[in-house]
């Protein structure tokens, strides 16, 4: 696991030397994330991004925890996406059964690492002739994430602890409606965080790669980030573990 995080990087920067028509945006994604510790071994996944212009997601989800470094977490999510029909605008709707396994690692007294692998399943709602459809088209989605974060200050994240978070994400398209664009995205974000009792914030700069369906046309987001995110402890009398829930939480 050690070793694959810069030959993620690598294969990302080898993607991006592939690029042809490129096209540069400028966006502002805020996301609220939130975990609810149902028991032990269950808690309740919920999360809601917004980028103006770009899409909004509202998503949720069951965890299973098989160890405190180890979880599972399956559910759905609903999106609504911006496409463009015959130059016209339109924004379409996704639905989105989703699952994922997250484990995170101790690699030093302060670095911590997320390996995070996500499966999508994705019904998106079909358009032409600058109206959109019944139908839907259904196709496959991989996500493979890796994070690093450690501590500003002191060798763990607790209550009033900054940190930095850099992570790679590379989204990965697959099935029979799937033409051009198998390299769905890469994303790389750096932020600065601030970690309070139940509670932390994020925020920093995105790179998102986006392939668009037509052929070697690709479109550069710059992002500014703000994210929320924010435990819930549903049990009685139960102290939170920030390592528990806060930290594996990446949208």
């Amino acid at each position: 696991m050690k070793v694959f995080f810069p030959l993620l990087l690598l294969f990302s920067s080898f993607l991006l030397a592939q690029e042809k028509e490129i096209s540069n945006n400028e966006q502002f994604w805020i996301g609220y994330m939130t975990s609810g510790k149902l028991s032990e071994k269950y808690s309740l996944w919920n999360d809601f991004h917004f980028v103006p212009d770009g899409f909004f997601v509202a998503r949720t989800g069951l965890t299973r925890f098989f160890h405190k470094n180890l979880n599972l977490t399956a559910g759905y999510a609903y999106l609504n996406v911006p496409t463009f029909s015959e130059t016209i605008k339109l924004n379409r709707n996704e639905h989105r059964p989703w699952m994922q396994m997250v484990a995170n690692h101790k690699i030093s007294d302060k670095l911590r690492m997320i390996n995070r692998i996500r499966y999508d399943m994705r019904f998106r709602q079909d358009f032409a002739n600058g109206e959109l459809l019944d139908s839907f088209t259904f196709n496959h989605r991989l996500r493979m994430l890796i994070s690093m974060r450690f501590p500003l200050v002191g060798k763990k994240i607790i209550g009033g602890t900054p940190f930095i978070n850099i992570s790679n994400e590379i989204l990965v398209n697959f099935g029979k409606n799937v033409t051009n664009n198998y390299l769905d995205q890469n994303r790389l974000w750096l932020t600065l965080g601030l970690q309070l009792d139940g509670v932390s914030f994020q925020a920093g700069y995105m790179n998102r790669f986006v392939q668009l369906p037509q052929n070697d046309r690709f479109v550069r987001n710059h992002t500014l980030v703000v994210w929320i995110t924010h435990h819930f402890d549903f049990r009685k009398k139960k102290k939170i573990d920030p390592d528990e829930e806060l930290f594996y939480r990446q949208p």
